[in-house]
């Protein structure tokens, strides 16, 4: 099968086309599964420059991915997600928010550090006005609370704090064993997300070293562009099957109404 699970539309307003231009995009390369996961609204107008509005949500998003999915059930199958956020302090809401709304599955990810976005380029100097190390910490432990929160079925671009190259200056392997452990305990999935490699990082999210750490432990993976543009479906996807042969016995899993199954990648 081929599968992209991550793809984003206009509505997070850094992206470009519709649900349909993604779905249509798949068709035509030939993927037999796209995953409509758009950044799902928060609560209190969290981030609201990056995400569609609770409004949009109901009145567009949601209607257009479930018209999709019937429209086109003879041809690909679509299913309806969200990538969500992590943010202490929202998870009643979010739990609520999924609890309404029959999703396939929800990705969770991090992408701020309290009031910091930390992979938004307009505030990437902040990297160089603290600790680096202490950044990895805070977000690992995020992407750990994340895991242990049961919000989410997909631990989204789970190195994402290292998309503008910054490294540790010390060993982080002991944190990631920890984080990775409550990953495997929660029974979500680890993504591996292309988009990586488009970015100052060049190299796809999770690094090698985690997805060792993920293989050891016996988490599953699954597998995503991250498009903000339709051209970006699959993108890169000849070098991520490489690594699910490698990391996850050439096994992806996939998810209808948030029960997960295994289906081997081609």
């Amino acid at each position: 099968m081929n599968a992209d699970l991550h793809t984003h539309t206009y509505l997070c307003k850094h992206a470009d086309g519709s649900a349909e231009d993604y779905v249509r995009a798949a068709v035509a390369r030939g993927f037999s599964m796209i995953g409509c996961t758009d950044h799902a609204p928060m609560p209190d107008d969290y981030d609201a420059r990056h995400r569609m509005s609770f409004e949009q949500f109901h009145s567009v998003y949601k209607p257009a991915v479930l018209e999709l999915r019937e429209k086109f059930k003879d041809v690909i199958d679509v299913k309806f997600g969200v990538e969500g956020d992590f943010f202490p302090g929202t998870e009643d809401w979010v739990r609520d928010f999924h609890a309404a709304n029959d999703f396939d599955y929800v990705i969770g990810s991090v992408h701020y550090l309290g009031e910091w976005g930390f992979d938004n380029p307009v505030f990437v100097h902040k990297y160089d006005e603290a600790n680096i190390d202490e950044i990895y910490e805070r977000y690992f432990d995020h992407i750990r609370r994340s895991a242990e929160s049961g919000l989410f079925d997909i631990i989204g671009h789970c190195d994402l704090v290292k998309k503008f190259g910054h490294r540790p200056t010390r060993n982080m392997d002991e944190i990631v064993r920890e984080t990775m452990k409550a990953v495997k305990a929660s029974g979500i999935v680890v993504e591996i997300n292309t988009s990586g490699l488009r970015k100052p990082v060049a190299e796809m999210y999770p690094g090698e070293s985690i997805l060792k750490i993920a293989h050891e432990l016996g988490i599953p993976l699954t597998l995503g562009s991250d498009a903000h543009t339709p051209e970006d479906v699959g993108r890169d996807f000849d070098k991520a099957r490489a690594l699910i042969e490698r990391y996850g016995r050439g096994m992806v899993s996939v998810f209808t109404r948030r029960q997960r199954t295994e289906v081997r990648i081609v």
